[in-house]
């Protein structure tokens, strides 16, 4: 992921935080000289230098079904709410015309590699803390503990679990830093006046 210094991430804490605010990641691996790409929620773990990500697919799916079973490298992408920017928005600048569209975002990019973990126990514990993340602002949580127990061993003997190693830890934040109060200000204005739910949840990270 290319990033410019003034847009760069670069506390593992921050990075860690934005991942647990936007757990579902793209993650990308190379099989038979072809790009395969997965829509999968991750949870992110805090040890070593960068930390680690575990997660889990059916064993119907392509990741077990492949090669990829014996692990392999692989990319993973997580993304804030997004929107198209327009120039008109922008208070300063409208008299020279130097101004173009942008589009806004955070992203955090993390490298490393996959290995599976056959285990019933840490593949209980790993849905557990998931689940546990995501009901965390309801009033009534829901939790494993809720489903039948017949259930619950059911799906897991369906599932298996993986952990990736992270290698390199990555984030840029695109939100007009380089603009004027005044600028993020009528941004932050603009995108609340959208009808896309992404827009108005953008301009809550930008709000100076």
């Amino acid at each position: 992921m290319h990033i410019q210094p003034l847009f760069a991430i670069e506390a593992r804490d921050e990075l860690h935080r934005l991942v647990r605010a936007y757990p579902l990641a793209s993650l990308f691996k190379i099989a038979g000289g072809s790009i395969d790409a997965n829509l999968l929620p991750l949870e992110v773990i805090d040890r070593g230098t960068h930390g680690a990500l575990a997660g889990h697919v059916a064993r119907s799916h392509s990741l077990w079904t492949s090669e990829a079973r014996n692990g392999c490298d692989v990319t993973v992408v997580f993304q804030s709410p997004n929107a198209f920017i327009s120039p008109r928005w922008y208070v300063n600048g409208q008299r020279s015309g130097r101004l173009a569209p942008s589009w806004n975002y955070i992203a955090v990019q993390a490298t490393g590699r996959l290995r599976f973990i056959e285990d019933l126990a840490w593949l209980r514990s790993h849905l557990e803390a998931l689940t546990r993340a995501q009901e965390a602002m309801s009033d009534e949580p829901w939790s494993l503990a809720d489903a039948s127990p017949e259930f619950v061993d059911d799906a897991l003997r369906r599932l298996v679990g993986f952990e990736i190693d992270i290698l390199a830890l990555t984030g840029k934040r695109f939100l007009s830093p380089q603009r004027t109060e005044a600028d993020r200000l009528s941004l932050v204005e603009n995108l609340g006046r959208e009808a896309s739910p992404s827009a108005r949840a953008l301009a809550a990270l930008i709000q100076p």
